[in-house]
């Protein structure tokens, strides 16, 4: 019997042991891994000019790209879309494409979140029949997954507008 005790001990160790190596961050890397692909959605843009409050969806479906990073944090490219504000009499707003990158999880929050006005990202952007590249001067993201969905929340505002344009996209993979 005084055998058996160290035997069951050293097993119950090396039991330990291996539970604890198969508890890695690679299951994080694995299920980040899951959430890259392309989202297809509709997106919604809004802001406020000259004391109106406008809300316009896009005029089509189109795909946000999601990217995982090792670090744990993704990229969002977002597409080039165009909103249709004839009705105001401003024509269509074209924005191009551009990504935001290393948008860390938040686990306060439970969402990938980004404050990246720092980045210093930028895109072509048409309004009122006039193409230019403007940089982004202000921009928050707010990232969530739910089951093969995303929402994202992009709050921006380039420079050179005197507004701030808020985008909501929700999209399938």
């Amino acid at each position: 019997m005084k055998k058996a005790i160290p035997f069951l001990l050293l097993s119950a160790a090396l039991m330990t042991t291996t539970m604890f190596v198969s508890c890695s961050d690679d299951d994080d890397v694995e299920v980040i891994d899951t959430l890259s692909g392309n989202y297809t959605g509709r997106d919604t843009l809004t802001f406020s000019v000259k004391g109106m409050n406008l809300n316009q969806p896009n005029t089509e479906d189109v795909s946000y790209a999601v990217k995982a990073n090792k670090d744990g944090s993704i990229d969002v490219t977002l597409p080039s879309e165009t909103f249709d504000f004839t009705a105001v009499k401003m024509g269509n707003i074209v924005q191009g494409s551009y990504t935001v990158s290393h948008i860390p999880y938040d686990s306060n929050k439970g969402v990938w979140y980004l404050d990246y006005a720092a980045q210093k990202d930028s895109a072509m952007v048409s309004i009122f029949g006039k193409t230019k590249k403007y940089e982004v001067k202000e921009g928050k993201i707010t990232v969530s997954f739910r089951n093969d969905s995303v929402f994202v929340k992009n709050e921006h505002m380039f420079d050179g507008m005197p507004m701030a344009l808020n985008g909501s996209f929700g999209g399938k993979k």
